[in-house]
């Protein structure tokens, strides 16, 4: 999360001739005359006096002081608008009208400078100091109950950056790795009108799934649906609940309906395909009652997805597996039979041609797939090698049944070069 920098004001200093201590006063006369080695020197002695420290003039002056010296190239590189600020923090808080106009466009300017650091610590990845200059961006807008610039022409704008601010603190946290201390700022941010965003939604549905609180990450992952139903990130997360939580009927409801959404996207139809598998041929218990729907379901999402992306070939050798499968199914059938009978005879030349037209249906999609992984195999990552090879073992025995032996010891020498 980039943030972006505000431009500051120039500062247009005045100051009433009312007299008080004399450091105050010869602190405002060398202002004046742009003597900031004087104004600082006298001001830092009203102000470390006990008598002269808490008044409103002091306060007022150093905040004056140390803002025109942050626009010194002899000073700015240590900060002097940090002490300004806190003097005039100070100031609003005990003294709220003193020269309120002025004290407020000082303010402005402090709080812009907050900010812009904050921004650029962020940007660096220095999240501590991220944090603290965001916060003093916070303190700002909060003073006198967070009503001070609320009659400001800019107001909205400080809100937003306060809001923005309190989404810095939030993202750094997080960035720290620090989920638990992180979901509640996250939380805040989400619930501010301001930074709700789909980002936030995602950041927090990390956190709670990194913090293995499963159940908040539902709500907020339906939530997040709710807000930003078209959001394809959002979606993601809900399927991969449903994925990783074992309700297979209720992921198929979930992909059914992105797919109608977005019936040109391949991974939705691919990802339908293999629930649809999952549950006609569970891992555990028997096949339901409707697996033959269902391996019919899985079929017709296989055939989208390479009619969409007809040159991926994870989509091809899955597709191609759906039929090899079945046909191995089918070939154990086969070896179940062990009578001699007519009747034996012909259901095991039933099933023999049933199991062959499975395999020849799996043939033209291990070979698409096997041309892709074959073109790329130089550059192929670990598991697309795996695909590879399990490919070609495939094709092996899907040429030996059809009695292409010539191109079944093609593959065996292809697997071995491997």
């Amino acid at each position: 999360m980039k943030k972006t920098v505000i431009i500051v004001a120039a500062l247009g200093l005045s100051f009433a001739g009312h007299a008080q201590d004399k450091f105050v006063v010869s602190a405002a006369e060398a202002l004046k005359r742009n003597d900031l080695e004087e104004a600082k020197m006298d001001i830092d002695k009203a102000a470390a006096s006990p008598e002269t420290k808490d008044k409103p003039k002091t306060l007022y002056i150093k905040g004056a002081v140390y803002l025109t010296m942050q626009g010194s190239p002899k000073y700015s590189a240590t900060s002097p608008y940090k002490e300004a600020t806190q003097a005039l923090v100070q100031l609003a808080e005990t003294k709220t009208d003193y020269e309120r106009s002025t004290v407020d466009q000082y303010l402005d300017n402090c709080w812009r400078l907050y900010f812009n650091e904050g921004v650029r610590a962020y940007n660096d990845k220095k999240y501590d100091e991220a944090m603290q200059d965001m916060r003093n961006v916070i303190k700002i807008h909060d003073l006198n109950g967070g009503k001070r610039f609320e009659k400001m022409p800019d107001h909205k704008q400080f809100d937003t950056v306060a809001a923005n601010a309190n989404q810095t603190i939030a993202m750094s946290v997080y960035n720290q790795g620090k989920n638990e201390e992180a979901i509640p700022l996250l939380v805040a941010v989400k619930n501010n009108p301001i930074t709700k965003s789909p980002a936030i939604y995602e950041t927090l549905i990390y956190a709670y799934n990194t913090s293995k609180k499963s159940q908040e990450a539902l709500a907020t992952i339906q939530e997040a649906r709710t807000a930003y139903p078209d959001d394809v990130t959002i979606r993601n997360f809900e399927l991969n609940y449903f994925i990783t939580s074992g309700k297979q009927d209720d992921l198929a409801k979930k992909l059914e309906d992105a797919a109608a959404k977005d019936p040109n996207n391949a991974d939705l139809q691919f990802n339908l395909a293999t629930t649809y598998l999952s549950m006609a041929k569970p891992k555990e218990g028997p096949k339901p009652a409707n697996a033959a729907d269902l391996y019919n379901k899985a079929e017709g999402a296989y055939q989208n997805a390479v009619r969409i992306s007809p040159d991926n070939p994870s989509y091809n050798f899955n597709f191609g597996a759906l039929y090899f499968n079945q046909a191995t199914d089918v070939n154990e059938q086969m070896n179940g039979i062990t009578g001699t009978s007519e009747a034996d005879d012909k259901k095991y030349e039933a099933l023999k041609a049933k199991r062959d037209a499975l395999f020849g249906k799996s043939m033209p999609y291990f070979e698409k797939a096997y041309s892709i992984y074959s073109s790329q195999e130089k550059t192929l990552s670990a598991d697309e090698k795996k695909t590879y090879k399990n490919t070609i073992i495939a094709l092996k025995e899907v040429y030996t049944r059809q009695n292409k032996l010539d191109k079944s010891a093609e593959m065996k020498k292809k697997y071995e070069s491997l």
